[in-house]
């Protein structure tokens, strides 16, 4: 069945875009996970503050499916998904990215539709990160551009960026407002960016580095500002993550997610979060286990009493599976 459909889809692609050479692919994962609070009660909502894989049990997280057309001059990226992560991520809507790019010259690559945040390491598919849990840092901030962004070789290693977009995280439609962004990295490894949406805000550095052959670290510092608007904890927030990872095996990795956030509010809270991820690859199937230490400046947590606290240990398992 598998071979039957991949050969009807290039059938399909021959016929549709036979002016040029080009690939079809159909890509995509399934994961699960169970989660245990070790600190704190296992009621609904009784988790972090995070959007993601805060409730405790089993639950499904993501099934997600990508179709993607690359020529050399013109192509596409469809990705959709369904389940509780996607259900946090835009509310339920199954499409995450949805875009065309034309390839205007060697030198200029234009891209229009609904992409993720470039921001940050992390993204919305398991398959795509790491660590199972999310940061604080990708909760909160920019998750979904809308728009028309231009990307330019500017030679010796360097790219850059413009894009004009509805404002940041709003799926459909317009409001009358728009949003700009512009960025450059270096090598495809540094690079800076930044994004204006109506009163909001964000600047985003990331780089990495390799230690050793299986040895590397990645950084990551952010500032959201939401203005008048505000979100959830304050009125934006300074976050800076070091992902130091290490491979002991073929089949083993270890990894930590060391994220630091200063949240601009009454309090000036600040939440400490060190989460340690293991990750096993058994063919396509890769197993993870995560301890996660929530660590805060103000009792933002529960006990298991349901008391307040100023910390959460949670135990995460995932599952994910890749195609």
């Amino acid at each position: 069945m598998k071979k039957l459909i991949t050969i009807m889809s290039l059938a399909f692609v021959g016929l549709t875009f036979g002016q040029e050479e080009a690939t079809f692919n159909v890509t995509g994962s399934v994961d699960a996970y169970f989660r245990a609070n070790l600190t704190a009660a296992n009621d609904p909502g009784a988790g972090d503050f995070s959007l993601f894989n805060n409730d405790s049990g089993f639950s499904a997280g993501l099934a997600n499916v990508t179709f993607s057309y690359e020529g050399e001059t013109v192509g596409f990226i469809a990705d959709l998904g369904y389940g509780p992560r996607m259900d946090a991520w835009n509310g339920g809507d199954v499409v995450n990215e949805a875009y065309m790019y034309w390839n205007a010259s060697d030198k200029v690559m234009l891209m229009m539709g609904r992409f993720n945040s470039w921001m940050g390491y992390e993204r919305v598919s398991a398959a795509n990160n790491f660590h199972y849990s999310m940061s604080h840092m990708f909760s909160y901030s920019a998750r979904n551009f809308n728009g028309l962004v231009a990307q330019f070789d500017l030679g010796t290693d360097l790219r850059g960026g413009v894009g004009v977009m509805n404002p940041v995280n709003q799926v459909y439609g317009n409001s009358g407002d728009y949003s700009i962004a512009a960025g450059v990295t270096y090598k495809g490894v540094t690079g800076i960016s930044y994004t204006s949406s109506d009163e909001q805000s964000f600047i985003d550095f990331k780089t990495a580095f390799d230690v050793s052959d299986n040895f590397n670290v990645k950084l990551n510092a952010h500032i959201a500002d939401f203005g008048d608007d505000g979100f959830a904890l304050g009125d934006g927030f300074t976050s800076i993550s070091a992902y130091p990872q290490i491979k002991s095996s073929d089949t083993m990795s270890w990894g930590m997610r060391l994220e630091y956030m200063m949240i601009d509010n009454a309090d000036d809270l600040t939440v400490f979060t060190p989460t340690l991820t293991a990750r096993y690859s058994v063919g396509d199937l890769t197993i993870i286990p995560e301890l996660r230490l929530d660590s805060a400046s103000e009792d933002v947590f529960t006990d298991a009493d349901g008391e307040a606290a100023g910390g959460l240990t949670a135990f995460n398992l995932a599952m994910v599976y890749t195609f």
